[in-house]
Parts: C-alpha cells; sequence; structure tokens
C-alpha cells in the first residue's frame, strides 16, 4: 500500500506501466482491514461488558454473568472480532448473549450486512458459483455451503413473513385504491434450479427422465387507472405486489386470494385476471375470482404464429 502511493505521488511514475486494476484490489483490500479495524472499534465500546450482573430473559427466566466472550464474525468490510457479555441460567442450562440479539448475529457468524449479500446472489446464482461473484465483486471470501444456508435461513424468514401478513385476511387491512381502477391478478409459473435433493423422485423433462427444477408459482396484484395516448392500460406506479412459492396450485391459490383480499379485490368493481394457458391458473381464476374478466396471455414473435382455430 505504502508502495503504491508512493510511486503515485513520485514525478517519475511510468502510467504506462502502472497496473492499475492491481492498485484499485490493493487499495479496495487495504481500505477493507482500515474498516473492519473501526467497526471493530465502535462495537467494542462497552468493551464487551455491560456490567449488569444479571438479565431476565424473554422466558422468564434470570440468567447471570458469566465472563466476556470474543466472536469472530465476517462482515461486508471482511473477517471482525466483537466481546459480548455471555449470561448462563444453571437451572435451564442455556446461556445466552444480548449483544448478539442486539446486533442481528444470533446463531450466525455473519453479520446482516453479508447475510443481505449472500441472499441475494444465492436467489440469482447456482451456490456453486455464487461465492465466486461475492469474492470478485467486493474481495470477501464466502463458502458455497455457507450461501445455502443464509439463502434457506432467509427463505424460512419469508415464509414466515408471508404467513403472518396473510394471517391478517380476517381484519381490514386493506390497501385503498380507487374505485375508477381496474383490479388486475396475474399467475404464472417457471421452473428453478434446485438442489438434488429438491428433485429426488420427480419427473422431469430430460432424456434421463431426471428433474433438475422445481416449478415455483408467482402471482402479482395490481390496478390501472389511466391509459396511454394510445389507449392502452397504464399500470399505477408502485401499485404492485408479489406472492410467490414452491407449493401445490391448491396451496397457491389461497396465497394469491389472501393477498388479493388484502389488496381490496372484495371492493373492486371491474376485477381482471391475466395468466397463460395453464389449467390450473384457470382454475384458481373460476374458484376465486369468479366473474372476473380473463385475459390469456399469449407470446408469440408474429401474429402469424397464433392459431386461431384453437381458440
Amino acid at each position: 500500500m505504502t508502495l503504491i502511493v508512493s510511486a503515485c505521488m513520485s514525478d517519475k511514475v511510468n502510467i504506462g506501466r502502472f497496473d492499475l486494476e492491481s492498485s484499485e484490489l490493493a487499495i479496495r483490500s487495504s481500505m477493507h482491514r482500515i474498516g473492519g479495524k473501526m467497526l471493530e472499534k465502535i462495537l467494542d465500546l462497552d468493551d464487551g461488558c455491560d456490567e449488569v450482573r444479571s438479565i431476565d430473559g424473554d422466558d422468564g427466566r434470570s440468567y447471570q454473568f458469566v465472563e466476556v466472550r470474543e466472536k469472530k464474525l465476517v462482515s461486508v468490510l471482511g473477517p471482525i472480532k466483537i466481546r459480548r457479555a455471555y449470561y448462563y441460567d444453571p437451572l435451564s442450562k442455556e446461556g445466552c448473549c444480548p449483544k448478539d440479539a442486539a446486533l442481528d448475529v444470533v446463531g450466525t457468524s455473519f453479520t446482516p450486512g453479508i447475510r443481505r449479500i449472500m441472499g441475494r446472489v444465492g436467489a440469482y446464482r447456482p451456490f456453486g458459483l455464487g461465492h465466486e461473484d461475492i469474492r470478485e465483486i467486493s474481495g470477501i471470501e464466502v463458502g458455497a455451503k455457507e450461501i445455502e444456508r443464509c439463502s434457506n435461513r432467509l427463505g424460512e424468514s419469508v415464509k414466515e413473513f408471508f404467513q403472518k401478513d396473510s394471517s391478517l385476511i380476517d381484519a381490514d387491512n386493506v390497501i385503498p385504491f380507487s374505485k375508477s381502477s381496474v383490479f388486475y391478478v396475474s399467475m404464472d409459473g417457471t421452473g428453478v434450479p434446485v438442489v438434488k435433493a429438491e428433485t429426488r423422485n420427480r419427473k422431469g423433462k430430460g432424456a434421463d427422465g431426471a428433474a433438475k427444477t422445481r416449478e415455483v408459482k408467482l402471482g402479482c396484484v395490481f390496478t390501472q387507472t389511466t391509459v396511454d395516448d394510445k389507449g392502452r392500460p397504464v399500470r399505477d406506479e408502485h401499485s404492485t405486489s408479489y406472492v410467490g412459492a414452491i407449493e401445490t396450485a391448491e396451496e397457491f391459490s389461497k396465497r394469491i386470494y389472501a393477498e388479493a383480499f388484502r389488496r381490496g379485490v372484495e371492493k373492486a368493481e371491474n376485477v381482471c385476471i391475466v395468466g397463460d394457458g395453464a389449467r390450473w391458473i384457470w382454475n384458481i381464476a373460476e374458484e376465486h375470482f369468479y366473474g372476473a374478466t380473463q385475459i390469456i396471455d399469449l407470446f408469440c414473435r408474429t401474429p402469424a404464429a397464433i392459431d386461431y382455430r384453437e381458440f
């Protein structure tokens, strides 16, 4: 780092021979180390001990202070260490570190920032390749299995969030919209790559008959109030909400209806269902959105590709 800075400040530096990429990465690595040390100092301002000799847990138990323990974490700035007070309940023989809960690192060695990155990469890339992307883009080393575990935990959290949100279906938790708006519900399904354990005993379309993907069912709810200068509908800005899951059509029907109900479909005067030709979509439309205008979404390169005799 010192050599790079000295070379840059020298009048004799040969820009033509200067390796910019190596310098960028070296400086980034140095800044990560500096930032990591700064973060450690900030997190350890309490010296790892809040001087409280006992605490009451959420379970009603009393936990006694034992010692200050060190914990290693991986952050967006690289590896860091924190010190935190450890408390123990001799009756239940269970311990806890309140600081872990405050920093959202209970049961994990990854900070919220790096978990967000791992979750995003895990959603878009195979786990086996995602760790390479994170190393290349951020310079942080995480394993493929760690990305998988993090993605699974985040998936469970999202599932719990939507289950909790769907439980409000009986409450008057409706996002208001203009009665002049058209209420749309759109559904589709697509295959997503999964680990082998998720496709065990499932038939696939490949030559070997083995499945390599699972179908995830997706749905969105939105409204439309205006049209453009050609008279085509324009989706209302910020009106779209989404749901999705790898589940049966019967289970998904409850999920999409719960979201539509939350958005106020029961009060809408004009409802449209948009989907392709999949039978499960129109079964849901008939069961939960009877009387709605049904719009089939056709994909083709040219109008001549449509055989209208099929309809």
